[in-house]
């Protein structure tokens, strides 16, 4: 009974701190911004540029995914999935992604400024959200495992 209390005491605190990455991408969000090269593409660049939804669900199952790989002392997942991620993210980045390096009509720096802001932030929205959900997942374990035990000895 106990370790059950445990894995739900462990997931709540995933859930709570799990609150706080949105705020957190937000913030390293704000940080870089995002003008598009010209006024006249200002519309076509906030589309090309803005997140998406699937984010957002990929973090929770991620949260989820490294809190049970942590519980069950299985590094191995973690490390598949850090090399599963950086293979897709990469794949979409070069074959989806990828903006031309010119449009015609557009200043070249001006255009290199904005997509290197873009790049360096979705780079670090990849890199802060993962290892937030690293930490999140490792957090939930020792909150689970030692917290219980710790208000158990407290209240007995």
């Amino acid at each position: 009974m106990d370790a059950i209390w445990q894995i739900l005491i462990g997931l709540l605190t995933i859930y709570v701190l799990g609150l706080g990455v949105g705020p957190l991408l937000k913030y390293a969000q704000n940080t870089e911004s995002l003008r598009a090269p010209t006024e006249a593409i200002q519309d076509k660049w906030a589309a090309l540029t803005s997140g998406d939804e699937g984010g957002k669900i990929l973090g929770k199952l991620e949260r989820l995914a490294f809190f049970g790989a942590f519980w069950i002392d299985a590094p191995v997942f973690v490390g598949a999935w850090l090399a599963f991620k950086v293979a897709s993210k990469w794949n979409a980045w070069s074959n989806v992604i990828s903006v031309p390096k010119t449009i015609s009509g557009i200043d070249e720096i001006d255009y290199l400024i904005s997509r290197r802001r873009w790049g360096s932030q979705v780079l670090m929205t990849f890199l802060i959200g993962t290892l937030s959900n690293i930490i999140i997942g490792f957090l939930g374990v020792v909150v689970g495992r030692h917290g219980y035990e710790l208000v158990r000895s407290l209240f007995s």
